[in-house]
């Protein structure tokens, strides 16, 4: 079964960084009530306030740097298999599904559209993702992480 993460307020790079690796990772600033949202969900706590450190399913991320916490939450957690790059929206973390380029024609700059062939929308939220520079600049931070990346 897929791991699921709950990441608090402290933590909102790296829920942006999990969610660029397709790990399910939800986002919480209102303080304690993390704990009810993890246990409704079947969530792994991720946060870095001490008071939480002692709760049950709750991890302490002790490294200060997004792509460090990435790569222990990954290790600790043995999430290797469990990447899929680019396939959740970062901002709400739904699934996103491919859409057709003459679809969202409108919604998108004109260059981009000339430019590029593959689009993925969210169903959520309808925020349209292609592989232009963000792409490039976020599967830096990731790389060394995927199987077989060269």
């Amino acid at each position: 079964m897929a791991k699921k993460f709950i990441c608090n307020g402290m933590l909102g790079r790296l829920c942006k960084l999990l969610r660029i690796c397709g790990i399910d990772t939800a986002y919480t600033n209102h303080g304690i009530a993390i704990l009810l949202e993890a246990r409704k969900e079947n969530r792994i706590i991720l946060t870095r306030n001490t008071r939480l450190r002692t709760k049950k399913k709750v991890f302490f991320v002790e490294n200060s740097k997004p792509v460090r916490q990435l790569e222990h939450i990954i290790s600790e957690y043995d999430l290797q298999d469990q990447i899929a790059p680019f396939s959740r929206c970062i901002e709400c973390n739904r699934k996103l599904r491919s859409v057709e380029k003459n679809s969202i024609k409108d919604k998108i700059p004109f260059f981009t559209y000339k430019r590029f062939d593959k689009f993925a929308i969210c169903p959520n939220c309808q925020r349209i993702y292609w592989k232009g520079s963000h792409y490039k600049n976020m599967t830096k931070n990731i790389n060394h992480l995927l199987p077989n990346a060269k």
